[in-house]
């Protein structure tokens, strides 16, 4: 879609939203993918042993 970004900013404007830049979006990126679920340890493998996360934080 060549508009994209343009409709992008359009529905941004339209809902109130503030678009993050692309350091904040992927500060959020990581920052998800390394701490959410921090507390949970995924085991399902034959050994009995958990899953390596596949980021570390």
């Amino acid at each position: 879609m060549p508009d994209l970004t343009v409709r992008r900013d359009r529905a941004a404007e339209i809902l109130g939203l503030g678009l993050p830049t692309e350091a904040e979006a992927l500060s959020r990126l990581h920052r998800g993918a390394t701490e959410t679920g921090k507390d949970f340890i995924l085991v399902l493998t034959d050994e009995d042993e958990p899953y390596d996360p596949l980021i570390k934080g």
